[in-house]
């Protein structure tokens, strides 16, 4: 549904892309009732999950980086704080 060009990971421009575009990733996340997951909505806060997200910060998130950062991502948009590239606050 993201991975647009079938490469297995997923680009910044692709999530963004999807979130700005596709209607079906919109309606998930809009109606999804997680107040995290809906701020995704919001560009800025989108760029920052992402930052957080891409703990090597090739421009890809991968697997490994969404499962070891997802938890530690989420609390940082719940609280608004800045994150570390690794996902952790700073």
């Amino acid at each position: 549904m993201i991975d647009t060009d079938g490469g297995g990971t997923l680009s910044k421009a692709e999530i963004v892309d999807a979130v700005k575009n596709n209607d079906e990733v919109i309606k998930f996340l809009s109606n999804c009732g997680n107040e995290n997951l809906q701020s995704l909505l919001v560009p800025s806060r989108l760029e920052h999950a992402l930052n957080c997200l891409d703990t090597d910060s090739d421009g890809e998130i991968t697997a490994p980086e969404w499962c070891a950062s997802e938890s530690e991502t989420l609390v940082c948009l719940r609280r608004g704080e800045a994150c570390r590239g690794d996902g952790m606050l700073r």
